[in-house]
Formats: structure tokens, C-alpha cells, sequence
């Protein structure tokens, strides 16, 4: 049987339907039939693995681990975890995949499961930078070569610190958690082939879906965008991120390894009335895939999640009645189901991944903050005062005064594209780097990358509208500055080329309704990443 007909008969087993809303019924993927289609790929080696987030139930207990995202300040202490449609307790997770080549050239990822992490903290060693170098250290790889995120999620733990905040023991917990993982799957990494696929996931028809009448409208896309057409530019705020991408891993022998889900959805499918401590749909979806394909790990790193809205449908029209599966975990469970067989599909139809090139490039950019709430809350948050400000480090390179430095980085594996963002980037800087790279078979977008510095606003000239056209959003707020998405594009333009893919030259990567980047003015700024960094001084211990 050739590779072709391979997965015709894979795609029959798990009954898609291409280009309809209806979902593919979710079933066992024959891994022999990937490796066959793979076979002639070049091998690699692959590995995964996942470790335990959950808080301290003694700290649950104390009320001192808040969750993150809605509102401000400490009004949603957790009362312990979201529970599972089958009764048993959800667990958070980090979870890891580490890709590498004969070579030894390396790239490591990890989703940790809560609203946001920082690239450094105030009170202790224990960003997502201490991460990187003690693994880089340990394991004798770039420090670049790593790629940690956070899957956004609403109902997870708060280690911003602007929502009540957690212990710092459990930021150091995460920080051990974070580097065992990605340890263990660059230390378990065994022969395998990288197939990466795509597809589009919408609202299927009611009686297919099982969903309750009028909680989801049949044929929309799983994401949708806060906003509309701009009515003064005519740029189009509408557009988001359709495109769920996977990267699966098989063995020669046809044993599946693991799966990496990119998706553009904020992690909002729980309310902000939810104080049952959940990875959101990120995690669902992890769990769901691993069941379905029978593999121990799989990990959802989110991707352009800025502007991108999820809808949130019900399958128990009498949920948390007595008897009833609660309502938030009903929405859970509801959503993630929709979106699974979109997860089958893009792994039924994945193309192996063309070479065996590893590569990766860095940044530290720095970009002047303009919006002078943010900084208020990231310098207030000196004061030992849990859910008032900020925990994210003030000493430099992370801020000198009001400039603010992180990190933007590209990776490569064979023909495929990999950017990270260290926030929550809109789609535009996606699109925009579609038009201005070429070369790469399939491109992924890592949201919430190596730091949290919330809106990554885009294009610039778009400001003023989001800004202005919905006052009780939050976009503007938790924005550093109106060019830094601009910056963010640029920066992973330029880490793309070096990367060995092709410039297109395109002049208004945006459209001719926006502004044209000024990539010169922002590379001008930017630096090589760091290397020993002096912790900040802390002597408060937890707060209070």
C-alpha cells in the first residue's frame, strides 16, 4: 500500500469530512500508517513528558493561591480543584517536548497550565529565564533553544500577582516542576519522525455536536475576535487565527509518542465566577487527545491568543442543578470534545516534516513602556502586599526605568516555522509575518512565550481603535506599548531569516490600511540574551 492510500484509509478510520462542519468522529489513529507515510523522512529524536502543578492543599486551604485573569485585585481565591465529568479532581500539569537531531541541535518546549508566568520574579530565582539557564546548564544546550509558555488559562493559578497572587513556594514549585519535565523528555528522546498537519475547527450541527440549542451557532469557527472592522482605517479587527496545528511524533515502528496542539483561543471557556482551579481548554484538550490516541503525553501550547475569543456551548441544559455535572466544567468538557476530532483530523492528514535542520534565534528586546498603569503595578509590586501589584522583576535587563526588556525568538525544525511572543499577540503579527517570510511548510505561533507582558497590540496604527472602540475591554490596559507588537513581528521577521528561511521584501506586511513596521528603528534597540543576571533583592518571604 503506498503512503498515500496509507491515510486515506487512516482518514476513513476516524471518518473526516474535509471542508464540512461535521467533526470526525473521535477514534484510535493507526500509528504504522504515519510511520509508513514517514518513512522516508528524516529521523529524529523525540520525547515528552509531563509533571504534577497542582498547590498545596494546605495553601488551598489558607485561601493563599488565587486564580488569574479576570478583573483585578484578590477576589478569587481557589476553593480547590474543577472537577471531572467522571467525579474525579482535575490535575494542572507541566507538560514538555523536546525535539532533537543527529546533530545534537536541540529545541525544547513546555506549556505550563496558569494565566501567566514571567521571565523573572521579584522573589525569587524562579522565572521562566532561571528555567531556561538551569536546564541549558544541566543539559548542555542553548539557553534559546528552549521554549517555555503558559496556556492563558483564566481559572489557573495566579503567578502574576495582580489577582491575589500565590505562596512563593509555589512559584519555586513551578520553576522545579518546569525544569524536571523538560529534563525528562530531552533525557527520554527516542527515534521518531515529525509529521505536522493543520485544520479548521468550527460549530458542528447541533444533533452532531450534542450540544444545547442556541449555546453555539452551527458553522463558526471555535474562535472568534472581540472586535470588529475599524471604522476609521478599515482595517479588519474581525480576522483571527482559524488554524489548529499539530505536530505529531511516531515512531519507526509506528508507536505514537506524543502530540503538540497549537491553537489561537483564550482560555476562557470557565467564567470568572469559577473558583475550581483548571487548565481550561488547553488542558482538556491535552487529556482528550492523549486518551484518544493512546499516548502519554500530549501538550497545548497556545498561540495568537490576543483579540481571539472562544465560544463556550453547553451539552446539559440542566447543569449545576443537583445531580447535574456543574456548569463550568460542563462548558469544559463540551468544548474540548468539539475541538478533539479537528485534533484526529490534523494528525490523520500530517505531512512529514521535509529535513532535519534544528535551529534557533533570540532576542532581547527592548522597548520604552508608555503605558504608566502597567508600570505603576509592576514597581508597586515592591510593596509585600499579595494582589497589588506586579511580581514580574524590576532590575535590569527586565526594566531599567521604563524600558522593558524580554525576549522574541524563532525556531526551525526541517521546513517548519516555530515564533514565540512573550504575550498575548494578535493575529495580525501572524499574517504580517506571512507576508513578509517564505519558505516554511507550516508555521507555528507560541503565545504567552518565555514572559507575560499581556497585549501584543498589532499593527500600531490600530491603537487608538482598541483603545477606544470597547472602553471595558482590557486590551489597552494590559498593553506595555502601542509599537511593541510592531517590535515583536520585526524581531521574529529578521530570527526567521537568519533561520535560513526566505525574505519576501513586502513593504506593508499589515495591508495597505496600516502602518508599515520600522524594523530598522526597533533592531537598533535590541541586544543578545543575557547571561548571569543578579536576583533581585527580597526579604518579604510570602507577603501578605
Amino acid at each position: 500500500m503506498t503512503a498515500a492510500a496509507s491515510l486515506l484509509v487512516l482518514a476513513g478510520a476516524v471518518g473526516v469530512a474535509r471542508g464540512s462542519s461535521r467533526p470526525p468522529a473521535p477514534a484510535s489513529v493507526d500509528g504504522k500508517a504515519l510511520a509508513h507515510a514517514a518513512a522516508h523522512a528524516p529521523e529524529l529524536r523525540v520525547g515528552f513528558a509531563k509533571e504534577l502543578l497542582d498547590p498545596d492543599p494546605a495553601d488551598v486551604a489558607a485561601r493563599t493561591v488565587h486564580l488569574g485573569g479576570y478583573g483585578l485585585f484578590p477576589t478569587r481565591a481557589t476553593t480547590g480543584p474543577m472537577i471531572l465529568p467522571d467525579g474525579s479532581p482535575e490535575h494542572l500539569y507541566v507538560r514538555a517536548m523536546a525535539i532533537v537531531n543527529r546533530r545534537g541541535q536541540a529545541l525544547l518546549l513546555a506549556d505550563i497550565e496558569n494565566q501567566g508566568t514571567f521571565t523573572a520574579y521579584k522573589q525569587c530565582a524562579c522565572g521562566i529565564w532561571d528555567v531556561r539557564r538551569q536546564v541549558a546548564a544541566d543539559r548542555h544546550v542553548p539557553a534559546e533553544s528552549i521554549v517555555v509558555n503558559s496556556d492563558h488559562s483564566h481559572s489557573g493559578p495566579d503567578l502574576i500577582g495582580l489577582w491575589g497572587g500565590v505562596p512563593v513556594r509555589y512559584l519555586q514549585y513551578v520553576r522545579d516542576q518546569t525544569i524536571r519535565a523538560l529534563e525528562e523528555a530531552l533525557d527520554t528522546a527516542t527515534p521518531a519522525h515529525l509529521l505536522a498537519g493543520a485544520s479548521i475547527p468550527v460549530v458542528p450541527p447541533e444533533a452532531e455536536g450534542g450540544y444545547v440549542h442556541g449555546s453555539a451557532t452551527p458553522g463558526e469557527p471555535l474562535v472568534h475576535s472581540q472586535f470588529g472592522q475599524d471604522r476609521v482605517t478599515g482595517h479588519d479587527e474581525s480576522a483571527v487565527d482559524t488554524e489548529l496545528r499539530v505536530l505529531q511524533a511516531v515512531t519507526p515502528g509506528g508507536h505514537l509518542l506524543g502530540t503538540l496542539v497549537n491553537y489561537a483561543a483564550h482560555a476562557t471557556v470557565t467564567g470568572s465566577g469559577n473558583l475550581g482551579y483548571s487548565a481550561d481548554w488547553p488542558g482538556w484538550v491535552a487529556r482528550k487527545t492523549e486518551q484518544a490516541l493512546g499516548e502519554p503525553v500530549a501538550v497545548t501550547m497556545v498561540a495568537d491568543v490576543g483579540r481571539s475569543q472562544p465560544p463556550r456551548p453547553i451539552s446539559d441544559a440542566s447543569c449545576g442543578k443537583p445531580g447535574h455535572i456543574g456548569c463550568e466544567g460542563d462548558k469544559l468538557d463540551t468544548y474540548s470534545r468539539l475541538v478533539l476530532p479537528f485534533v484526529l483530523d490534523a494528525v490523520v492528514h500530517a505531512a512529514p516534516v521535509a529535513g532535519d535542520v534544528v535551529g534557533n534565534r533570540e532576542v532581547l528586546t527592548r522597548e520604552e513602556a508608555v503605558n504608566a498603569a502597567l508600570l505603576g503595578v509592576s514597581y508597586s509590586g515592591e510593596v509585600p502586599v499579595n494582589g497589588y501589584g506586579a511580581y514580574r522583576g524590576t532590575t535590569p535587563p527586565w526594566a531599567t526605568g521604563t524600558v522593558i526588556g524580554t525576549f522574541v525568538s524563532s525556531h526551525r525544525v526541517g521546513d517548519v516555522l516555530l515564533t514565540a511572543a512573550p504575550g498575548e499577540a494578535y493575529p495580525d503579527i501572524r499574517f504580517a509575518l506571512q507576508r513578509s517570510v517564505a519558505g516554511y511548510s507550516r508555521l507555528f505561533t507560541f503565545g504567552l512565550a518565555n514572559d507575560q507582558l499581556g497585549y501584543l497590540i498589532a499593527p500600531s496604527s490600530e491603537y487608538p481603535w482598541i483603545a477606544s472602540s470597547q472602553p471595558g475591554n482590557d486590551n489597552a490596559f494590559f498593553n506595555v506599548s502601542p509599537t511593541y507588537g510592531d517590535h515583536v513581528l520585526c524581531a521574529q521577521t529578521s530570527a526567521a531569516v537568519a533561520l535560513g528561511f526566505a525574505a519576501s521584501g513586502e513593504p506593508t506586511p499589515y495591508g495597505s490600511d496600516a502602518n508599515a513596521p520600522a524594523c530598522g528603528a526597533y533592531a537598533a534597540g535590541d541586544t543578545a540574551p543575557p547571561g548571569e543576571v543578579t536576583q533581585q533583592p527580597w526579604p518579604w518571604g510570602d507577603g501578605l
